[in-house]
């Protein structure tokens, strides 16, 4: 508890923690290798169907680093920003996005 990137539940509802537990536990990490770059992949496990709450987490977690928030423990990753194309200028030119 308090680590830095730690999860904490509120609260003493276990059968709510339970089930928490089961949906960020429904799927698995696949590390895929193609094009010369290395991707996780997220497989659903055959005994467990419900992951929302899962998805849920992630999401919040991708709009939070999206808006800049950073675990302090990790190193700060930046890439640079592409630069906007307007769809008018892709219609113009029949180029794909």
């Amino acid at each position: 508890m308090g680590d830095p990137g730690c999860l904490s539940l509120f609260g003493r509802d276990e059968k709510a923690h339970r089930l928490l537990a089961e949906h960020l536990t429904a799927e698995f990490r696949v590390k895929t290798i193609a094009r010369d770059r290395t991707v996780d992949e997220w497989k659903l496990r055959a005994t467990r169907q419900d992951n929302h709450w899962f998805d849920c987490l992630v999401s919040v977690a991708v709009a939070a680093s999206i808006q800049g928030a950073t675990l302090s423990s990790l190193p700060r990753q930046t890439v640079p920003p592409r630069p906007r194309i307007r769809l008018s200028k892709l219609q113009r030119t029949g180029a794909k996005p």
